[in-house]
């Protein structure tokens, strides 16, 4: 018998292209095909597949998130999300997502279990697209909900472009790039569906880190500008930057509760992050946060304990003026005068400003003409305030003895102060970790309390652990090789949630023409 020229499946009605056939598979009659699924009598599958590929519109800004099948929708944040896209102009784009219970049977009792509301059809993608020279929305590639570590393995799989990966869980990774690079981001998008997960250890574990938003991506040329959207889980409004997006529409969002800064190393601070940050039009004048929270903002090249056998360093900081240990402080302390205005600012203890500390306790001050006086003022400071008290033996830092004379009604944290703002703890820098293990972002993360800390100067995210990055320059002399440091700070906004901020190329989103 001739093939016929039909080649959809008689049963579901899926072409050829879509589904595998077998070379015998037609029916007796000659009408059409039987594909391999409905020959051996499993259900059809409806809206999976290349039935997603709708064209993506190239744009300015991308809404990506996911959702999973068979769930139901939260109406008001998708609700809210189109009213973002239409505001921003945005492509929304939902990833579907593939979940059910792995020790079931694929039955007919599943019939129809890979569906999606009706009302995301318009925006279900799964294929792979480029949104820019440098960033990849890889929507072909179904990541289970319950998967802890949802970007693992995806370092290398889009080569030197950065990558957005459907997932309920919100994670951010940097990726070390080679010197002159552009950087490598991986992300995740979180879901705009509620929670359905089984009642196993690793659907309870998804359903907690179960994240109601999206990532909105600003394309300008060649650079882009990722950002997490974090929705109310009652009414599913959020805030992007300045903006306040509901079902009801847009309005002005209110001032930021706080901004952390990426670790600010003052001395070697790139102009082009401050100028992102402080200057015209920079996040601070645009978002008004009532807080400042700093990491390592002295650097210490004055007294830096890594470099004092190497005596060419030596030469180039007393050529360069980098050797007077009073007049790095002192430089420190205007550039938090000049910025704080009337906020407050918390600086956190960090192991930077701790070099002072070091620099007192392991340095001859015979050997130290330049900061003979200084130094011995400083340890003067420290004798007459050492005593004994039921947790050991304590004196004054340093650095908060000088810097609380320098720059009066500026909080300085000591290393087990806590810092909470709106539920989030903003006191530890990240260099120490529990129990006296080194902090990572994966130590830091099983806390059980949202963090934000600095320290690595690498971004990311991971549980309820955000961290930023840097603002020194992205090459200093001792981070060689291939590098993940990024120009990141967080936001904190007026309703408690998160985002982190990252500065490419002097700009912090989308250049307004």
């Amino acid at each position: 018998m001739p093939k016929p020229a039909t080649k959809t499946c008689s049963r579901c009605k899926l072409k050829k292209s879509q589904r595998s056939f077998p070379k015998r598979a037609w029916s007796a009659d000659g009408r059409g095909s039987t594909c391999n699924r409905c020959k051996s009598g499993k259900p059809p599958l409806e809206l999976v597949g290349p039935k997603f590929l709708r064209p993506i519109k190239k744009a300015k800004y991308y809404l990506i998130t996911a959702a999973q099948n068979s769930t139901d929708v939260h109406g008001d944040f998708f609700e809210t999300l189109e009213v973002a896209a239409k505001h921003l102009g945005a492509e929304l784009v939902v990833i579907p997502l593939r979940y059910r219970n792995p020790t079931s049977i694929w039955t007919d009792k599943q019939r129809g279990a890979e569906k999606w509301d009706a009302e995301l059809l318009p925006y279900l993608y799964d294929g792979r697209k480029k949104l820019n020279p440098n960033l990849v929305l890889v929507a072909d590639v179904k990541v289970q909900p319950t998967a802890t570590s949802p970007l693992s393995g995806f370092e290398g799989m889009t080569g030197a472009e950065s990558c957005i990966i459907g997932h309920t869980k919100m994670q951010l990774k940097a990726v070390a790039v080679p010197s002159g690079r552009f950087p490598k981001i991986l992300s995740t998008t979180g879901v705009c569906t509620r929670r359905n997960y089984t009642d196993s250890r690793a659907g309870a574990v998804g359903a907690f880190h179960h994240f109601l938003g999206a990532v909105l991506v600003e394309i300008d040329g060649k650079t882009f500008h990722l950002r997490q959207i974090n929705a109310n889980r009652r009414d599913g409004s959020f805030i992007d930057l300045d903006k306040h997006y509901s079902v009801n529409g847009v309005k002005a969002a209110p001032p930021a509760q706080a901004l952390i800064l990426g670790d600010i190393h003052r001395r070697v601070m790139d102009p082009q992050v401050d100028k992102a940050t402080f200057g015209e039009n920079g996040i601070v004048s645009v978002l008004k946060p009532k807080r400042l929270i700093a990491h390592d903002i002295n650097d210490g090249i004055a007294v830096n304990p890594h470099e004092t056998e190497n005596p060419f360093v030596a030469v180039a900081k007393d050529r360069g003026n980098c050797l007077d240990v009073r007049a790095e402080l002192e430089q420190t302390a205007k550039f938090i005068n000049d910025r704080k205005q009337d906020r407050e600012v918390v600086v956190v203890d960090s192991n930077h400003n701790n070099f002072l500390a070091r620099w007192v306790i392991a340095t001859d001050w015979r050997k130290d003409p330049r900061n003979a006086s200084f130094y011995l003022e400083t340890a003067k400071a420290m004798v007459d305030s050492a005593k004994m008290t039921g947790h050991g033996p304590e004196y004054n830092d340093p650095f908060q003895y000088w810097m609380a004379q320098f720059c009066p009604g500026v909080r300085f944290l000591g290393p087990n102060d806590s810092y909470i703002v709106a539920g989030t703890e903003c006191g530890l820098h990240g260099n120490r970790g529990p129990n006296g293990a080194r902090g990572s972002l994966k130590n830091l993360s099983n806390l059980g309390s949202k963090v934000i800390s600095g320290h690595s100067h690498t971004p990311g995210i991971e549980g309820g652990h955000y961290q930023v990055g840097t603002s020194s320059y992205r090459r200093l002399n001792y981070n060689l090789g291939p590098s993940s440091w990024l120009s990141t700070h967080a936001i904190i906004y007026a309703n408690g949630k998160r985002a982190l901020i990252t500065i490419i190329d002097g700009a912090w989103r989308r250049r307004r023409k």
